[in-house]
């Protein structure tokens, strides 16, 4: 024993820096040798020794202040794995100091420690609710908004709290995301007016919506077109708010709202009644509703094939456009986000043709036949976002509400790769 505990402490000592990583790294070397590591002159020796589970508590203590980003990091999230494996009584103090620890990481300067850290505690429902709370207010979205989206640990008194404190746009969009959203929520999300954040909460099956927020919703969606699809799809809408949105729906959506099963022949009737009164009226649809086409911005044209964009580049064009841009580098994700905002078809079809090496024929049938499975396997095939695919369906994909594929937490786009192959 006394020999091997001297070669270890001579290694520690004078071997070279790949030697001392793969001792700092090694589950059977002794706790004092791994704690006399800690204080190792080579990062990589430090960062090994941050990610051994047999590191003794002190050494990590020592490590949890570390100079460098790397060690911190990968501390961070060998602490966060092994929460779940703190529950027993007997090991209190030890949870205690954990959740210590990864409270202060919480509010590390590093970025890249707090995205580990929200990564790995999102959706573990032994996560320490102090750290959970405060990921969920970090300045960064890329940490908070996960973290908001998935927790389980955190409360309606904590999302109310996140609403109440000004969140954004895309925080408010992660609350309506959530797996289960409560009425109180739902309520809090409304009243800010986001219409986004809205239009977000209508989508999502687990969130629980009252019929007085549903009536609230139909009266000021009037205004706001992209919420008119989301409210007619939606389940469980009263007899008021279904009778206000047939005074101002599209024509293809007042046909989806007088199909809906949940709808009573007598509702259907004075549904009608609203409707014959808007066409006596001379009523159309309004400005920048969705019509007949599929909507504005192009849509399918019941050949399969889709209508032309005024005022956009060709198909071609925007092909031989996305090809130069390639060339140069300059074809990213954010080009077809700008395409998405000026509604531009035929760019951001152009885009992901490039992107994922695929012919443009299949790109626009995709888009034509509303696919959900052909728009998120050609932004996977693309290397870019499952974010993009969501919106990409929801942009200019004209895919229903209720058949939107977004990611979950087995799979990153919502489908497998051998689906999305």
């Amino acid at each position: 024993m006394t020999t091997q505990y001297g070669k270890e402490a001579d290694l520690a000592k004078n071997g070279k820096a790949e030697e001392r990583r793969r001792l700092a790294a090694s589950m059977t070397t002794k706790p004092e040798i791994l704690y006399y590591m800690a204080k190792d002159g080579d990062p990589g020796v430090r960062k090994a020794l941050a990610g051994n589970t047999a590191t003794p508590m002190q050494a990590d203590s020592l490590l949890a202040k570390d100079e460098d980003v790397e060690v911190r990091a990968t501390l961070g999230q060998k602490i966060s794995q092994r929460m779940p494996e703190l529950t027993d009584k007997q090991k209190t103090k030890v949870r205690r100091w954990a959740t210590d620890t990864l409270e202060d990481m919480s509010r590390d300067q590093a970025l890249r420690v707090r995205h580990l850290l929200a990564d790995t505690l999102k959706e573990m429902t032994s996560a320490p609710p102090a750290v959970i709370r405060q990921l969920a207010r970090d300045t960064d979205a890329m940490v908070a908004n996960p973290v908001i989206e998935f927790s389980p640990v955190l409360t309606d008194k904590d999302l109310a709290t996140i609403i109440a404190e000004g969140a954004n746009t895309a925080r408010l969009k992660a609350v309506a995301r959530r797996k289960q959203v409560s009425e109180a929520v739902s309520d809090a999300i409304v009243e800010t007016g986001d219409v986004e954040a809205t239009a977000e909460l209508l989508k999502n099956p687990g969130a629980h919506i009252s019929e007085g927020t549903m009536d609230k919703i139909a009266d000021r969606a009037e205004d706001h077109p992209e919420l008119h699809e989301p409210l007619v799809a939606r389940p469980g809408l009263s007899d008021k708010a279904a009778k206000r949105l047939a005074e101002y729906v599209a024509d293809s959506l007042l046909d989806t709202l007088l199909a809906r099963k949940d709808i009573s022949p007598d509702l259907a009737e004075q549904v009608r009644a609203v409707v014959m009164a808007r066409l006596a009226a001379g009523d159309g649809p309004p400005p920048g509703a969705a019509g007949e086409d599929g909507g504005a911005g192009g849509g399918a044209n019941g050949t399969g094939a889709l209508e032309p964009e005024p005022d956009r580049l060709t198909r071609d064009e925007a092909l031989e456009l996305a090809r130069d841009m390639n060339k140069k580098g300059q074809l990213t994700e954010g080009v077809i986000y700008d395409a998405i905002g000026r509604k531009d078809r035929n760019m951001a079809m152009a885009a992901l043709a490039v992107l994922s090496d695929t012919k443009m024929a299949a790109v626009v049938k995709a888009f034509a036949t509303n696919s959900a499975k052909g728009i998120v396997s050609l932004v996977w095939e693309a290397g870019c976002s499952p974010k993009l695919a969501v919106d990409l369906q929801q942009g200019l994909g004209n895919v229903a509400p209720v058949e939107i594929i977004r990611p979950s937490s087995k799979a990153a786009y919502g489908l497998s790769e051998a689906e999305m192959s």
